[in-house]
């Protein structure tokens, strides 16, 4: 079981890779700006990853680790949220 979840974060990092230009570019108007509340999030925690890496640091994905299944499920319910409430009207 642990080795399942451990394969769902980390395949987690690619998925948010995909996921958030797709939502940028899929989504109209407020789902837009929506959809742009994770960069908030992400810039930082790329930024702190370039920087540990140029310090040599063997942890330097970490953060960003960390993040991306909180950014990727939050893309993914948004777009489902969207899809449901598009077709309704």
């Amino acid at each position: 079981m642990s080795e399942l979840l451990g394969l769902l974060v980390f395949s987690a990092v690619p998925a948010y890779f995909v996921l958030q230009p797709w939502a940028l570019t899929a989504l109209r108007s407020g789902w837009r700006l929506a959809a742009a509340i994770p960069l908030g999030f992400a810039v930082p925690a790329a930024i702190w990853c370039l920087y540990a890496l140029a310090q040599d640091s063997n942890l330097w994905p970490l953060v960003f680790i960390f993040f991306a299944p909180i950014g990727t499920l939050y893309l993914a319910a948004l777009i489902y949220l969207n899809r449901i409430l598009s077709s309704e009207i």
